[in-house]
């Protein structure tokens, strides 16, 4: 299906937003204009609690928002990304700041939702990302009154943005749902353990060092790597997020760097991987074999006859090893934990057989939560291959 072409400026009013002093601005809610900044805008309009005021003489009539409304953020210098739109889509009194500018659809030739769904296109991100500006780059208000937007009939523009919303809805409610999941476990922790801090369950307290069997440091150079994938991966401090050493990207070496590196302890799964720097204080259980430790890292084996490895990890993610962290830290620019604190931390004890039950339960939602993440990347492909097929007339 063929449609035309359609400069934006034709179907759509753009106006640029306010430029303000500090001087002008204030904290008070009361009499005054709420303004939006391009920290407010994700996938959807947020409208956060981080906002600033104007007076009202500060701020013209067609700068105040109405529903429909598409806010853009307008630079890569702010706190979102160039090109990163949402739709307000519920009325709010307010005005937008500078590095923002609004799209306000003409109700009789263009659909508010569908032009909100063309500028996530990834056409126009990419055409957003090639937009001018030295070092920090721009949108100018002029280029994207100019780009151009395939434009079918009114009615058949609400009919696709209609699919995309309930296509974009689910992938939302998945996303969600897995946000939930990822910090079950920690809610379990807290539910069976209490506030480590305070231990007010009064569990033993340990020393690191009298709870492992093995604690070891990373060679303290740089491996050599090899371009070609081998069996011998190394772990990064990149690798080690939230409770997981995840190796979908990483670094290769070979057999000699491998065992060379590997002299005082091989890794193994169910070791706890912990950064020492850059950042600080990340932790993971691996999963898998054939590794060795990169710079920054420092590795825990848990005796498993009085610690398990989920509950190390777990609460090694907590304010109580946090504090530890932070008390521990050292260097005037990029903080890093010594080796002496790491091998010194105090562990809270509770009983083995508890440790056990909490482990079985995080096992649990963590299957659920592989679950929820397979669902959310199908319902992304799904949104994606739709939003694809909108813009060429074959939806």
């Amino acid at each position: 299906m063929s449609w035309s072409m359609v400069k934006l400026n034709e179907i759509a009013d753009l106006v640029r937003g306010v430029t303000f002093s500090k001087d002008d601005t204030t904290d008070d809610a009361n009499d005054t204009i709420p303004i939006l900044r391009a920290g407010n805008i994700q996938d959807t309009l947020i409208l956060s609690s981080d906002l600033v005021y104007l007076p009202p003489e500060f701020v013209s009539a067609k700068q105040l928002l109405l529903s429909g409304d598409i806010v853009m953020c307008m630079s890569s210098g702010s706190a979102n990304i160039l090109g990163k739109s949402g739709l307000l889509q519920m009325p709010w009194h307010g005005s937008f700041g500078a590095f923002l500018a609004v799209i306000r659809a003409v109700p009789e030739k263009a659909d508010a939702s569908y032009l909100s769904h063309f500028f996530r296109h990834p056409l126009f991100r990419s055409w957003a990302s090639n937009s001018n500006g030295i070092g920090i780059k721009n949108i100018r208000l002029s280029d994207l009154a100019d780009i151009e937007i395939p434009l079918p009939p009114l009615e058949e523009q609400k009919r696709i943005a209609g699919i995309l919303d309930q296509a974009d809805a689910l992938r939302r409610l998945r996303a969600r749902a897995l946000e939930k999941l990822n910090t079950l476990g920690q809610a379990v922790f807290q539910e069976m353990f209490g506030d480590l801090r305070l231990n007010t369950k009064d569990w033993e307290t340990h020393s690191i060092a009298d709870i492992c069997s093995e604690m070891v440091d990373c060679v303290n150079r740089t491996a050599p790597v090899v371009e070609e994938k081998t069996p011998f991966r190394m772990i990064r401090t990149t690798n080690v997020r939230h409770g997981k050493v995840n190796l979908d990207v990483t670094r290769y070496v070979n057999e000699e760097t491998f065992e060379r590196w590997n002299r005082r302890l091989v890794p193994l799964p169910g070791d706890v991987i912990l950064t020492r720097e850059a950042p600080v204080g990340e932790v993971g259980i691996l999963q898998e074999s054939g590794v060795f430790l990169g710079q920054r890292l420092f590795l825990y084996r848990p005796d498993t006859s009085r610690i398990t490895s989920a509950f190390l990890c777990f609460q090694m993610q907590t304010d109580y090893l946090k504090n530890q962290f932070n008390q521990s830290g050292s260097g005037s620019t990029v903080k890093h934990i010594s080796l002496p604190a790491c091998q010194a931390f105090e562990i809270r004890v509770p009983p083995l057989n508890l440790q056990k039950e909490f482990e079985q339960r995080v096992r649990t939602a963590s299957s659920l939560e592989q679950d929820a993440a397979y669902s959310l990347t199908k319902s992304e492909a799904l949104f994606a291959s739709l939003q694809s097929a909108a813009f060429q007339g074959k939806l």
